[in-house]
């Protein structure tokens, strides 16, 4: 039986990964104004930053239709969809709704919707678990239950060097953002379980924050459970940072099963903007 992994774009995916990783992507949409974009394999995240500096006002975005996700469902018997957090965006709605219409007019279809409650690297990590089911050979219900069970686990780290998207799209307060850009203090940022952002401390200095969130994932992670955990970076526009990050992470973890560095897609980038780093493990 044909079984179909989905994601929306905010998926972070390298060719590599995407050599053992069969995707069908849903894209979001990116406006600059009178300028639009899909976010897909041919947008370029470097130009699109170039765009956004070159942009008075915010970059807007806006999550696949139900209709984008239904094409998709369509054409599969199996349908497994990841979603950036539900807390986040509509994507996760949108999916739903497509579902509703996919097994009204099929109803032996077998699909599911995970909310990754996290956003970038988190739903390359979910995507990555639902693949290690479907290689093991898990049935469907196996699978949503090992993968829900996965995702209550997954924690999201990220430090941003520019916040101005986060805030002005709501997704983040003024107070704790004009910290990070008058006072060279980074917050060190944080999913709260639920898929919201919450700020888990602020540190002076890039350095300082950097070293801080590798502490921090020290702290979080106990040795049985790096044996069997990856741990995905996602990274805007910052790749030697971030390969640094990777050497000091299995300076400090040494079994850690996988890090994985990937470059930010187009949603990525815009909230993450240039710099950012965002780590699910």
């Amino acid at each position: 039986m044909k079984i179909t992994l989905i994601t929306d774009s905010c998926c972070d995916l390298t060719p590599g990964l995407l050599k053992s990783i069969e995707v069908q992507r849903v894209d979001f949409k990116i406006d600059l104004g009178e300028k639009h974009f899909l976010d897909n394999y041919q947008l370029n995240p470097i130009d699109l930053l170039q765009q956004m500096r070159n942009y008075r006002d915010v970059a807007k975005t806006a999550s696949p239709s139900p209709q984008d996700f239904l094409n998709k469902m369509r054409a599969a018997e199996v349908s497994f969809v990841i979603t950036i957090s539900s807390r986040l965006s509509g994507s996760y709605n949108a999916a739903m709704v497509a579902r509703s219409i996919a097994l009204e007019e099929t109803p032996d279809k077998k699909i599911f919707v995970f909310d990754s409650k996290s956003a970038a690297s988190g739903e390359t990590c979910v995507a990555l678990r639902i693949q290690e089911c479907i290689d093991k050979g898990l049935s469907f219900e196996e699978t949503v239950q090992e993968v829900s069970a996965y995702i209550d686990s997954l924690h999201t780290r990220f430090v941003l060097i520019n916040l101005d998207n986060l805030i002005k799209n709501g997704r983040l307060s003024k107070i704790k953002g004009l910290l990070g850009m008058v006072l060279n203090i980074y917050p060190i940022m944080a999913d709260n379980g639920n898929g919201e952002i919450i700020m888990l401390e602020k540190v002076r200095g890039l350095k300082k924050a950097t070293s801080r969130l590798v502490e921090i994932i020290k702290e979080n992670v106990d040795s049985n459970i790096r044996k069997t955990t990856t741990l995905v970076i996602s990274h805007c526009n910052c790749e030697e940072r971030a390969l640094a990050l990777k050497e000091q992470l299995h300076a400090i973890h040494k079994d850690l099963q996988k890090i994985i560095v990937v470059p930010a897609g187009g949603l990525t980038t815009v909230y993450a903007n240039d710099g950012g780093i965002v780590l699910s493990y």
